[in-house]
């Protein structure tokens, strides 16, 4: 039996983890980018560089509270060559390419007889990470001891948003450690 024709099918999801106590703080499926994630399989396919994951981004657009506490999601941008987070903490990136330990790493795995890869993608910001990381300084001259992240996507080398994900914002204090587990699973339908 030959195909000429196949379907590929891009599938996210994120697990956030807190290091210290093994709690999952969050666990979701998340949106893809079809345009983008086409061309980045394109371009990787024929060897270029600006199609691979080159980074995590961080960013807390995704959600902010209404006056009786509920929160208003942004929606993912997932339309659009230029779409991005919302408001992306560029301090807060993981460059897989040159930042790779048991910490923060990118992995592809895959059994023989499946039609479907895993690209497992883990980004880590460790204790007092946001201090030194972003350096940031509140209205009383105080260095920030919080963050709060409710956005997070995939970026290739071109810059290309990849995934996008809005949620209830996770908070990361200067006494914990965050892991974020981002699978991308690439199928044949």
């Amino acid at each position: 039996m030959s195909q000429d024709t196949i379907r590929v099918k891009a599938q996210g999801h994120l697990r956030i983890t807190e290091k210290e106590t093994g709690k999952i703080l969050f666990d979701c499926h998340n949106d893809i980018h079809p345009e983008n994630m086409s061309y980045a399989i394109a371009l990787s396919l024929c060897g270029k560089k600006d199609g691979f994951i080159k980074y995590m981004a961080f960013g807390n657009g995704g959600a902010r509270a209404t006056s009786s506490n509920k929160y208003i999601y942004s929606v993912p941008q997932i339309v659009g060559r230029a779409a991005s987070l919302y408001n992306e903490i560029i301090a807060c990136r993981r460059d897989f390419e040159t930042n790779s330990d048991e910490d923060n790493y990118m992995v592809v795995t895959h059994a023989t007889g499946n039609e479907y890869s895993d690209i497992m993608v883990r980004a880590t910001l460790k204790k007092d990470e946001l201090n030194s990381v972003l350096g940031s300084v509140g209205n009383n001259n105080s260095i920030v001891s919080e963050q709060s992240f409710s956005e997070i996507g995939l970026i290739s080398g071109d810059g290309s948003l990849l995934t996008h994900l809005c949620f209830s914002p996770v908070f990361k204090s200067d006494q914990s450690s965050l892991i974020f587990d981002y699978l991308l699973r690439i199928s044949i339908v």
